[in-house]
């Protein structure tokens, strides 16, 4: 199986790249849209706010700036269920009670 990237233009998909299959082979084509790409601070600088968090809410406000991870686990998340279930305050009050 091969993945490329490709453009539709004027009716027709172009790939971005030559494919690896010999003229006139048949193919089996799978089409999707690819996500855009969101646009938030270059990656130095959450790295820098990062490393200069101060407190918890510092470091957990810069982690609002990565880039969403497909598996959509959730660090703090489970950092606080796991304190919570150690009998051990939460590092962050969950959202609801914070308001």
């Amino acid at each position: 199986m091969t993945t490329v990237e490709a453009v539709y233009e004027n009716g027709v998909l172009r790939p971005s790249e030559p494919l690896p299959f010999s003229e006139g082979e048949r193919v089996e084509v799978t089409v999707c849209p690819k996500p855009a790409r969101t646009t938030g601070p270059p990656a130095d600088e959450i790295t820098r706010r990062l490393r200069e968090a101060k407190t918890y809410r510092e470091w957990f406000q810069a982690t609002k700036s990565l880039p969403p991870d497909d598996g959509g686990y959730d660090i703090v998340r489970a950092l606080n269920e796991n304190r919570k279930w150690a009998g051990d305050r939460p590092i962050l009050p969950d959202d609801e009670d914070a308001q």
